[in-house]
This record gives C-alpha cells, sequence and structure tokens, in this order.
C-alpha cells in the first residue's frame, strides 16, 4: 500500500512539473510592448533624477493594466553605430491587446505622472510594437 502510494505521488510531483515547464516561455508576454525613453532636462541634478524616479516608479508601481513591467537606464554595452543609449530612462510596459493600452494611455495613474514629471523631460521617444507570430 505505502508503494503505490509513494508511486501515486511520485507521478503527481512529475506531471505537475513537466506542465509547469510546458508553460514556461522565453517569449515576452503580451500582445502589444509599448517602449518609452526619456531624456530629462538636467540628468546631472540629483534632485530633479530623484523626482523623476519618484514619480516613474509610482506609475510603475500603481499601474494594472499592463501585463509586465521594466524601468532602466542605458547598459555599458559596446558602442556602435546602431546603438543609442543617448536616453537617461527606458520604461516598457507589455498590454494583452491594443484595448489595454489604448486604456492606459487615459488611465489615472498614467496622467498622474505625466502631470508630476513633465517638466522634467526634454524628449519622449515612444516605440509600440505588436507581436508577432514565431
Amino acid at each position: 500500500m505505502k508503494t503505490k502510494l509513494l508511486l501515486l505521488l511520485s507521478l503527481l510531483v512529475f506531471t505537475t512539473n513537466c506542465e509547469t515547464i510546458e508553460k514556461k516561455t522565453d517569449y515576452i508576454d503580451g500582445a502589444l510592448v509599448h517602449s518609452v525613453y526619456f531624456w530629462l532636462n538636467n540628468p546631472e541634478n540629483e534632485q530633479e533624477r530623484a523626482e523623476f524616479e519618484m514619480a516613474i516608479k509610482k506609475l510603475i508601481k500603481t499601474n494594472k493594466i499592463a501585463v509586465k513591467k521594466h524601468l532602466g537606464k542605458p547598459g555599458s554595452t559596446e558602442k556602435r553605430d546602431v546603438v543609442d543609449n543617448s536616453y537617461d530612462y527606458c520604461m516598457i510596459l507589455t498590454f494583452s491587446n491594443l484595448k489595454a493600452q489604448r486604456l492606459y494611455q487615459d488611465a489615472p495613474t498614467h496622467l498622474i505622472f505625466i502631470d508630476e514629471a513633465k517638466h522634467l523631460w526634454k524628449k519622449v521617444q515612444v516605440f509600440d510594437s505588436m507581436k508577432e507570430p514565431i
């Protein structure tokens, strides 16, 4: 009886682990990737940088529409003609569909962020891309 129970439990654990592995993916979650690059007015001003970071982190933490979220600064990758690391911050959000991204544009958290931080940047560049089958 113990042997049968152990065999059954082992089979259950193995099956559960296989299902988990099969569901993992190397691909980004979300049908739409919203990449936003910011160039600050005074990137060397620590107070303004802290103010920007506080506002954008609040947006990222309070935003419930995005599937995945990322905030970063330029990487220290090799300088090449095709690499533009002139920006100060990059925010990437993914959305389940185009409608969700549209809702995000009008969401209070997004509008509050713009109102709180727009005076801190000189340029914003947005790149939106829709998922293609691979």
